[in-house]
């Protein structure tokens, strides 16, 4: 058994998060032990499906007797491996691992930037955590190359301990799942976009409830769907979409773990984002064969050079534009042999889950 303690803020609904939980569904028969520290010390909406999978949570706040509770932790786990999800902090988690003699130290950076702002404090604390990155990891791992240059330095690729791993997306049954179109009231002429993420300013929703109102000045039955529940950004999409008189034609559909399938049957996934690794709603939508248009960021170029069926679009330009992109991508959807097209290329990838589930075991036992 090869014990691995991954490190998180909470384990709520993430890209990050589930890609790990799919980890856990296939690698634990295989011997592969999970757990979870958490640093908000909360519980999280994952939780327990974690632990009906074999995991196990370890909420620690992140306070002044942490160091403390975090060796003690370690000492009595004795990990063969920590892989630490928490960008730059990862450094003096890695630190503590270093300190109770972990075989296996893993940096692993999940976004091109940590979402903090740039002060001098925050510039002299990721410079010491990269320092301590550099020093404590036995491997640097970023989801997409602008990761591991955002998140650890430029000049990753000088450093053999670092590499790009890519997250792995698997392919689930739809059988049983909601019907989409009946559960926001449209019928099969109108058009479905779906905007899936996490309720805060860095997914840019706000920009996407924009997108569909030129969508629909240009004559368009339209509709967007968001899926990810009420956040920190709810008030100004809410804000927007009554300012623009879009209330009937908005709908928000929660927090929700078939959103596969709910990207299945939409027209095309919208994702305005500000900042992103590697999008995991990006590939998700792939895999079903559903059309993307998101921001033109690197993780997205990336994806793009592999897989058919992205239309990166720069936030810069206006939203007329944005709509054009929504609309071609809708058109091209409508084409069974299209999508057909976009999952073939999917399957054929590097972002499957089998590929990952191999990677992931190696890396965890030391040998990747």
């Amino acid at each position: 058994m090869t014990t691995v303690l991954h490190v998180f803020g909470a384990m709520n609904i993430g890209g990050a998060e589930l890609r790990t939980i799919d980890l856990l569904r296939d690698l634990a028969p295989q011997g592969v032990d999970f757990h979870f520290l958490t640093l908000s010390g909360e519980a999280g909406v994952l939780d327990d499906e974690i632990r009906s999978l074999g995991g196990e949570i370890h909420p620690i706040r992140l306070d002044t007797c942490f160091p403390i509770r975090y060796l003690q932790l370690l000492r009595r786990l004795r990990p063969f491996a920590v892989d630490s999800h928490v960008a730059t902090f990862s450094g003096a988690l890695l630190l503590g691992a270093t300190m109770a003699q972990v075989p296996v130290r893993i940096a692993h950076f999940r976004s091109d930037g940590d979402g903090h702002s740039d002060t001098v404090r925050r510039r002299l604390q990721r410079g010491v955590m990269r320092l301590l990155i550099s020093v404590c990891a036995t491997d640097i791992v970023g989801v997409s190359p602008s990761s591991l240059i955002g998140g650890y330095s430029p000049s990753w690729e000088r450093d053999p301990r670092a590499r790009v791993i890519v997250n792995g997306v698997r392919v689930l049954d739809d059988h049983g799942m909601t019907n989409l179109r009946d559960e926001i009231g449209v019928g099969p002429a109108s058009t479905v976009v779906l905007h899936v993420g996490r309720p805060s300013p860095e997914k840019n929703r706000v920009r996407a409830v924009a997108v569909l109102a030129a969508m629909r000045a240009s004559g368009q039955d339209a509709h967007l769907a968001f899926v990810g529940g009420v956040g920190a950004d709810s008030a100004d999409v809410g804000s927007i979409t009554g300012a623009a008189a879009l209330e009937s034609v908005v709908h928000h559909l929660g927090a929700r773990r078939d959103a596969h399938a709910l990207m299945r049957q939409a027209d095309v996934v919208l994702l305005p984002s500000i900042r992103e690794g590697l999008p995991g709603v990006v590939l998700e939508s792939l895999a079903v064969g559903t059309p993307v248009v998101a921001s033109d960021l690197p993780g997205v170029r990336f994806i793009a050079s592999q897989v058919p069926g992205v239309l990166a679009v720069p936030l810069a330009e206006p939203d007329d534009i944005w709509a054009t992109a929504v609309t071609e991508q809708a058109r091209a959807a409508s084409d069974s042999e299209r999508r057909d097209a976009i999952r073939k290329g999917f399957a054929s990838s590097v972002f499957t889950q089998e590929a990952a589930n191999a990677i992931h075991r190696r890396l965890y036992r030391g040998s990747a």
